[in-house]
């Protein structure tokens, strides 16, 4: 794959590589051969509430992605941004939109129950203050949105043969859904699909960050 390489409008990502929301957009550069800088920012890190960054984005989030003066927020948005300039994704708004609304349905269906809740619950929330029940029903909701994933997946990746926006978002997150501890779903074309994302350089690279680091005393 082609390396595209313009200093005038080189990529700069503000955001730590252990970001569950930073991965997703490092590991798409990758992919796509774009040539970047990736600066730590947020967590132990810091730097997101100078008024530098803050101007980049008011909520003082990562990542955020400047390239030629500009800048963007969300990830979701810097993905679509990527996939738009340089991978490919698809002219017909009708199809870009089926692919889109996969990624869509990941932060609500997956993400939230993952990430604020399982992720936060059993990692960075000591064992006696855990909301058991919390957990419990973000993993029912797990079961059910991963059963659709695992539906979804045709041929190598999430709709086709070819890596597209919601592997990008879908696929980023489960690494974590495999590594934490909470009652999964037995789905062998699921885990078949993450073990071909494991197989991938960039994935196990930028992706499979281990957080145990992250994890608090008594968790």
């Amino acid at each position: 794959m082609s390396v595209y390489r313009d200093t005038e409008k080189m990529i700069k990502v503000h955001g730590r590589i252990s970001s569950a929301n930073v991965q997703p957009v490092i590991w798409c550069l990758e992919e796509l051969g774009v040539e970047y800088e990736r600066l730590d920012v947020g967590g132990p890190f810091g730097g997101n509430d100078t008024p530098g960054y803050l101007a980049m984005n008011p909520l003082g989030l990562v990542p955020v992605l400047e390239q030629d003066g500009q800048a963007l927020s969300e990830s979701a948005t810097i993905l679509r941004y990527l996939m738009r300039r340089y991978g490919g994704h698809p002219a017909d708004p009708m199809a870009a939109a089926q692919i889109e609304r996969w990624g869509d349905m990941s932060r609500q269906h997956i993400y939230t129950p993952l990430i604020p809740t399982i992720f936060w619950q059993t990692i960075r929330t000591p064992a006696n203050e855990r909301d058991n029940a919390a957990v419990a029903s973000a993993a029912g909701v797990l079961r059910q949105s991963m059963q659709i994933v695992q539906d979804m997946i045709e041929g190598a990746f999430i709709g086709g043969d070819s890596l597209n926006l919601a592997d990008f978002q879908i696929g980023s997150l489960l690494y974590r859904y495999y590594e934490l501890e909470f009652e999964r779903a037995d789905l062998p074309g699921l885990r078949a699909y993450y073990d071909r994302l494991c197989d991938r350089p960039a994935y196990r690279d930028f992706v499979m960050i281990d957080f145990m680091g992250m994890k608090v005393p008594g968790a």
